[in-house]
């Protein structure tokens, strides 16, 4: 698990450009829970450091666009690196052909920011969202092995 969790960092610092100057300041929890559900899937290691690294950069996005107000000194610089990345995060899932996820998570991730404007901040955790993906990713591949 810690060297899905280091080779993950390393994608994403390797993936970051650094006149964005976004910071990386990844909760470790949220890894070891999103490292965990790969894990228990059976998910390739090299598959498994792509989904990780896109389910941090939706963490990293939420935690910049979170609490943000006219008055704060900061406004600007989270709101452009939440949106920094977000864009990465379709950027990489692009690259690395997971759009299934993209796909997946759209509706859910458009419901948490909707509510987030509302002022309501219930979300699901985003690793809950990443299995209910596998989940429904491997029961297709099962429907499509018996046909």
């Amino acid at each position: 698990m810690t060297m899905l969790i280091e080779n993950t960092l390393q994608l994403l610092e390797s993936s970051c450009a650094p006149e964005a100057m976004a910071v990386l300041d990844l909760d470790p929890s949220e890894l070891k829970e999103t490292a965990s559900i790969l894990e228990d899937y059976g998910i390739p290691f090299s598959r498994s450091i792509k989904l990780m690294a896109l389910i941090a950069l939706l963490a990293l996005a939420r935690k910049r666009h979170e609490d943000v107000s006219f008055s704060d000194e900061q406004l600007t610089r989270k709101i452009l690196d939440g949106d920094y990345f977000q864009s990465l995060y379709v950027q990489l899932a692009m690259q690395f052909d997971e759009m299934g996820l993209v796909r997946y998570l759209a509706p859910r991730l458009k419901k948490y920011y909707i509510s987030q404007a509302m002022g309501k901040l219930s979300a699901e955790p985003l690793h809950d969202s990443l299995q209910a993906y596998l989940q429904a990713e491997q029961a297709a591949a099962r429907k499509e092995q018996a046909i």
